[in-house]
This record gives structure tokens, C-alpha cells and sequence, in this order.
């Protein structure tokens, strides 16, 4: 006898075989049950996903000596006969090849006369997409009100290319990409069966490269069984689907993390010199960064992250390592490239170029965080401002006392109360300064916004924080829940006991610095000064704290 091909060989033959389909099986099975089968059925998808099979175990499963029934014999003369397609009720036509209107002329003459041996005459089209418009015209009504013993089932991969008008005539039926998981455990089966013997985490690997269609694997699994001579490898399976091994993919994200633009070009001219096509290598990379930004941003047991549990724990490591808009960015960048790679010659500048940029770019900071740090930098440079003409009226004062030497006594008693009120004043300053230094040390940006704030009261329960007047819009933010338990926990750590904090705005403490003022940029002209001086200036170190950036040029102010 010939070789059977492991895709037909294996090709399913009932309901209960057919793989990652679960709605549409469970949906054909109740209909069987409750005497519910439609006219027509469209069964759209991708390739190699089941659709033909389906159909031809439905066409079984109406026609089987024992039915109609959810459960086939696969014994009979007539299920035999469908699953070699040589049935004679049941027809198999090519839309590809059979797509004009004399074909459907045939079909509309033939459908009148009733089956010859099962109970219904079984039109099966592959690729419907492909007849005419003309041929769709010309089987509309017959779609629309066949008779009674006959029934269509449509196949294709391009629905959209269907015309609603037949599509509107059909019960639909979208058939999806099955899951690596499902298509592992299908050739782990076949395996067994076939005696293939495979090192661990291949077969995982051949149903990755599937992209979703069991049909796919199956040959390629069929090739590996022919190329190898005692067991499957990795290499092997490289090898023969012609792309990168995946440790070098890790290798080169490693370089992108580590800053690594030579170890990043080695691996790049190490693909490009094994012969591997460099397209193919793109669209690797691009999927690998994408499960990447998917680990990063989802949990790992997410659906959308189709990948073997051996990559999810190393993809992890990787993703925590580089920001998401830092992965978006990569991906960005690849696509661009590939889509300019039209010229052989400048395919290798191209990638010397981007994988140079993405192992020397620092990593992104989302801009909404950067706004966030220019606010906060803004109320720093308000308070300086606030203390700095506060300490001058003081000093002014002082000095207008000291010449005049008018000082007012107090009475004992006014003075044993402004005593009291100050040391009590003082403990809460103490508490707060201890409190604030706590916050510091856990989240800068929080710190900053909590600097002109003032503890008006504490006690066991309950610790009154006045904000500034113009801080409506971050007392909101404050009274987040993430950032008040930091306040609280840190308030917590400084007393010794847990306390609620309540924010209040004050009544009376105004701004000093208006809206309309500005900040004095004369005080940042630096002429004549060198670098070193301008870096040691404290509004510049705050500039660059709070942005974590760094100087780059100085120019004098014109």
C-alpha cells in the first residue's frame, strides 16, 4: 500500500475527535439531538482548523444506517464511503476550480432528484469565496429553498469575500485557531501511536510554528518524522522550519537589557551568516517581544499569552526588566524596518541600525509619569520661593526691632500658654519631619506633594493633615487608596501604633507666589559660570532629580 500522510491518516472521523472546536461540536450535537439541522451551514476559519472534516462528519452523522445521530457508526457501508469520498449522495466540490455559473447551473438541475442510497443529498463546497458573482446569483434561491433531502455545507477561508445575501441563507460557524496546548496533546497522541520518539518540549515547539492549525503540525510533524533517523531534536525542528533557534532570541533581548549593542550585532550577523531568512527572523523577534509586553501587562495564566509553560517563567524575568512602553517601542521599530526591506543589499544596515538604537536606548518613562514629576517640581520651586521671601521679611523684621528696641512683654500667663503651644507644636513638627523622611524613602514623588503639608493634630486613632490652599486638585490624589495607606503606614511606623489619616485644606494658609508671577528665570542665569558651578546649582539638581535626566548642553542666557 502507499504512505498515508499522518493528516489524513489522523484526519478526525467523529464529533468527539475533533480538536480545539468545542462551541461548534457542542452546537452541531444538540442539533442532531433535537432534530434542529439547518439547510445550510458556512463553516469559516483558517486553514488546516477542521472545517472540511466537520462537515464531513455532520454528512455522516445524517446519513449513517444508524442515524440521524451525534454518534456515527463508522462502520457502515455509507460512513465508509464519506470518509473516502467516494459517497455518491454526498458531493465534494472545489469552489477553486468549480467557480463558474455552469458548475452551479449542474448543481440547480441535480438537486430535484432525491439521493440514491442516504437519506439527504450533501453538497459540500471547499472555498465558496471563490465563485463568480454570477454563480453565487445563480444558487440564491435553490439556497434559500432547497428541497427537503438536501443539504449544503460551505467551507471557506475568506468570509468577507462571501456575499452576505448567501451568508444571510447559511447558519454560520467561525472557527478558530487552536491553542498550542491542544495541538501538543493531538501529536503527542500521533506520536505515541506512530512509535516517534521526540525530545522533550519539541512537540510544544512544532505546535508553536503551527500558528494554530493542527493540519500544519501534522505535516510538519510527518517531515521531522522523515528527516530524523532516531529522534526528533531541536535542531532538528529548527533545521527544518528554517528559523532562529530561540535561546538566540533570548540572547539578543539580554543584549537589548544589558546595553549591549556588540553582543546584539554578534547574534545578528550569526543569523544572517547561517542562511536564515531575515524577514522570517523579524517576524520571530516581533512575536517574541509581543509575548513579552503580554507577560509584562497580563497575568500569566491570561489566554491571550500563547506560549509553553517552559517560556513563561524566563519571559517573566526578561519582561520585568524592560518598561511596556519600552516594548512597544521595539516593536514599533521592527515593523518600520521591516516594511522598509526592500533592497537585499540594505536589509543588514537597516537591522545594524535598529538593533544598535535598541541596545543603547535607556528604558521609556510613560509621559504622563514625566508631567507628573514637572507638577511636582512645580510646587517644589513655589515653596522655595515661599520660604525664601518668608526669611527675608523675618530678617527684615528682626532688624527693624532690634534698631527701634521696641519689644512688647507679655503677661506671665500669655507667655506660660505661647510656651505650651509651641512645644506642643514642635512634637507634631517632629512627628511629621519623622513621618516625611519615612515617605521619602518609599516614594519621592509623594514626598514632594507632602513637603508643604502640616499635622495639625494626632492621637491614637486619628492624625488631621492640612494641606496648602491651592491643593484641591492633589488633595484627590492623596486621598487615593494606594497613597494614603503609604501615609499611614509610614505615620504608623513613626508613632508605634496604626492611625487614620484625614486630609483638610487650610482656610488661612495662602500662597506667597501667585499664579501670575511665574518663577524668576533671572535667577537661573548662569553667565560666567562653568559647568561645575551650574550642575551644583539646587534648582538644577531638583531639575534633574525630579526628571531623572541629566545635563547635556549649557548655553548662556541671551
Amino acid at each position: 500500500m502507499s504512505y498515508l500522510v499522518l493528516s489524513r491518516k489522523y484526519r478526525p472521523k467523529s464529533f468527539h475527535e475533533v480538536v480545539g472546536q468545542p462551541h461548534i461540536v457542542t452546537t452541531l450535537v444538540h442539533a442532531l439531538q433535537t432534530n434542529r439541522v439547518s439547510h445550510a451551514y458556512l463553516f469559516a476559519g483558517p486553514r488546516g482548523v477542521g472545517k472540511t472534516s466537520m462537515a464531513r462528519i455532520l454528512a455522516k452523522a445524517l446519513n449513517c444506517q444508524n442515524g440521524p445521530t451525534d454518534e456515527p457508526c463508522m462502520t457502515c457501508s455509507i460512513c465508509n464511503s464519506i470518509a473516502t469520498g467516494n459517497d455518491i449522495d454526498v458531493l465534494e466540490i472545489d469552489g477553486a476550480s468549480n467557480r463558474g455559473i455552469d458548475e452551479v447551473r449542474s448543481i440547480r438541475q441535480n438537486v430535484r432528484y432525491r439521493p440514491a442510497v442516504g437519506r439527504y443529498k450533501i453538497y459540500i463546497i471547499d472555498e465558496v469565496h471563490m465563485l463568480t458573482k454570477e454563480a453565487f446569483n445563480a444558487i440564491l434561491k435553490t439556497l434559500e429553498e432547497p428541497p427537503e433531502h438536501v443539504k449544503f455545507f460551505f467551507a471557506t477561508t475568506s468570509p468577507n469575500r462571501v456575499p452576505d445575501t448567501v451568508q444571510s441563507r447559511c447558519q454560520r460557524f467561525d472557527f478558530k485557531n487552536i491553542s498550542i496546548a491542544d495541538i501538543s496533546n493531538r501529536l503527542t497522541q500521533i506520536c505515541k501511536a506512530e512509535n516517534i520518539l521526540t525530545d522533550d518540549g519539541v512537540l510544544q515547539t512544532v505546535a508553536k510554528y503551527a500558528k494554530g492549525g493542527l493540519r500544519d503540525s501534522e505535516s510538519l510533524l510527518d517531515q521531522l518524522a522523515s528527516f530524523c533517523y532516531e529522534k526528533i531534536t531541536f535542531k532538528n525542528v529548527y533545521d527544518v522550519l528554517g528559523i532562529v533557534d530561540e535561546e538566540i532570541l533570548t540572547n539578543i533581548i539580554d543584549s537589548f537589557i544589558e546595553k549591549n549593542p556588540k553582543l546584539a550585532l554578534k547574534a545578528l550577523h550569526e543569523i544572517s551568516e547561517s542562511g536564515k531568512n531575515v524577514e522570517g527572523f523579524i517576524d520571530q523577534l516581533l512575536l517574541y517581544i509581543r509575548d513579552l509586553l503580554l507577560v509584562s501587562i497580563c497575568d500569566k495564566d491570561s489566554r491571550l499569552i500563547d506560549t509553553t509553560a517552559r517560556d513563561i517563567t524566563l519571559l517573566q524575568k526578561q519582561a520585568s526588566s524592560l518598561s511596556s512602553d519600552s516594548l512597544m517601542y521595539m516593536i514599533q521599530l521592527l515593523t518600520e524596518t521591516k516594511n522598509k526591506m526592500n533592497d537585499v543589499l540594505q536589509q543588514m544596515i537597516l537591522l545594524e541600525v535598529v538593533f544598535i538604537k535598541l541596545a543603547t536606548m535607556e528604558d521609556l518613562t510613560p509621559l504622563s509619569t514625566v508631567l507628573e514629576r514637572i507638577e511636582d517640581m512645580k510646587q517644589l520651586f513655589e515653596k522655595d520661593e515661599h520660604i525664601t521671601k518668608a526669611e527675608t521679611a523675618l530678617s527684615k523684621n528682626s532688624v527693624t526691632k532690634s534698631k527701634k528696641g521696641a519689644v512688647n512683654e507679655e503677661t506671665p500667663s500669655n507667655n506660660a500658654d505661647r510656651d505650651e503651644d509651641i512645644t506642643h507644636n514642635t512634637g507634631l513638627d517632629n512627628i511629621w519631619d519623622k513621618t516625611l523622611t519615612e515617605i521619602q524613602r518609599k516614594k519621592k514623588m509623594l514626598w514632594a506633594l507632602l513637603r508643604n503639608s502640616k499635622l495639625l493634630t494626632v492621637d491614637n486613632k486619628e492624625a488631621v493633615l492640612e494641606l496648602p490652599a491651592n491643593y484641591l486638585i492633589h488633595k484627590k490624589r492623596l486621598e487615593k487608596q494606594d497613597e494614603k495607606q503609604l501615609i499611614e503606614k509610614c505615620l504608623e511606623k513613626v508613632m508605634g501604633n496604626k492611625i487614620q489619616v484625614r486630609l483638610t485644606i487650610s482656610k488661612n494658609r495662602r500662597r506667597i507666589v501667585t499664579e501670575n508671577e511665574g518663577y524668576n528665570r533671572e535667577s537661573l542665569d548662569v553667565s560666567g559660570k562653568n559647568k561645575e558651578e551650574v550642575m551644583n546649582e539646587p534648582m538644577v539638581k531638583k531639575t534633574t532629580d525630579m526628571l531623572n535626566g541629566a545635563i547635556v548642553n549649557i548655553r548662556r542666557r541671551t
